[in-house]
């Protein structure tokens, strides 16, 4: 019992602090969503599509490289610098496996939809997938080497930091270009091409790391399918969404802290496989984890909740009613996603496929689709 003791007071001390920061980030995400969700829906329906896909899937990618970073601390193969060329490598890696589920993505999105703004979406999705990209990619060097300096696990930040981050970053931006190409066309090709070449500059100066690229790139295209469905969902039933303002505000926050829980469990399994304190799929410290990280559910559910009353109140000027089944469906979806993480971050290594590569993007991806139904399941009983 002292080791779940104190696996409860890691939770509290460290976990739950980096998830109520995420908290804070996407629902400044949720405000955006809620306040240009009918634009999108009506103008830029492609752009609403892809939406789950680009806020889970960059979110996974810089999830992962953050495990591939605390892996590495671990066994001394990067010093805890930002400056270390090796870190500069994976960050150019993570911008460059961003590109991929754009494109496949958005192709999803032109056979379902149509060609109407493709082209224009397409390029909105470009200039905002590298801009949010390298600062990721910072933020999942920063939460990492900060934290492994101060004798910190960075397993239980990283992963909940960076995935917020990707989830704040995407909405505000994507908007802010829509709104730029909007108002002024010029400044927005040349913001674009700037970031092409920039991208070109750091290519040219740094050399992608192969090994990561390919097994993630594999992964990466499959989870982008599992995306799209998440992105046809969301398109599908919008109107009910948009409807039960309330959820569509807390839909960043439940899909982001869904993923968050199953990130902080597989990047724990996948350090603790490195390193050979797991070997078996229901290891008892590793329950241990899930069952210290759920006593976190229940506080984190009420201030979503409230959180997102009182956003509905004072800046949509509406008041939503009380759902009291919002609290034990996402309590419990929380704990299947965290079991999930475990499984999965176990599986991929007794497959031989790295964990710190594929575990983060595959369980938050998975989260996004557990918690993109869970939304519309909630919109429909409010």
């Amino acid at each position: 019992m002292r080791g779940f003791k104190e696996k409860v007071i890691t939770a509290w001390k460290f976990t739950l602090p980096a998830i109520l920061l995420s908290l804070l980030l996407e629902f400044s995400a949720g405000i955006f969503l809620g306040k240009y969700f009918e634009k999108l829906m009506l103008h830029y329906p492609l752009i609403l599509l892809v939406l789950p896909g680009l806020m889970g899937l960059r979110g996974n990618i810089f999830g992962a490289l953050s495990s591939r970073f605390t892996s590495a601390l671990y066994l001394g193969e990067i010093e805890p610098k930002l400056k270390d060329r090796r870190v500069l490598e994976i960050i150019l890696t993570g911008v460059s496996l961003s590109l991929l589920p754009v494109a496949i993505l958005w192709f999803v999105g032109v056979a379902k939809l149509g060609l109407d703004n493709a082209i224009v979406v397409f390029a909105i999705l470009l200039a905002s997938t590298i801009f949010v990209s390298m600062i990721l990619g910072l933020t999942a060097a920063s939460v990492t080497i900060i934290p492994f300096r101060r004798e910190i696990d960075p397993d239980a930040i990283a992963t909940p930091v960076v995935t917020s981050v990707a989830d704040l970053l995407t909405i505000p931006t994507l908007i802010a270009f829509v709104l730029l190409f909007e108002t002024h066309e010029g400044v927005f090709l040349f913001t674009l091409i700037f970031f092409l070449a920039l991208f070109g500059v750091m290519g040219i100066k740094y050399k992608i790391s192969r090994k990561i690229f390919f097994e993630l790139s594999a992964v990466l295209i499959v989870l982008a399918a599992v995306s799209s469905i998440s992105g046809a969902l969301l398109e599908t039933f919008s109107k009910e969404i948009h409807e039960s303002l309330l959820f569509s505000i807390l839909y960043p926050a439940i899909i982001g802290s869904l993923g968050n829980f199953g990130g902080v469990v597989g990047a724990r399994v996948s350090t603790k496989l490195h390193i050979g304190e797991v070997e078996r799929f229901f290891e008892k410290d590793v329950l241990l984890d899930i069952l210290a990280l759920t006593t976190l559910t229940l506080p984190l559910a009420s201030i979503m909740y409230s959180s997102g009353v009182l956003v509905a109140y004072f800046i949509f000027g509406r008041v939503p009613g009380i759902y009291y089944f919002f609290f034990p469906f996402y309590m419990l979806t929380a704990l299947f996603v965290m079991i999930l993480g475990n499984l999965i971050s176990v599986t991929f290594h007794k497959f031989g496929f790295d964990p710190d590569n594929v575990t983060v993007p595959a369980i938050t991806t998975l989260a996004d689709l557990i918690g993109t139904a869970l939304t519309i399941l909630l919109s429909f009983l409010s």
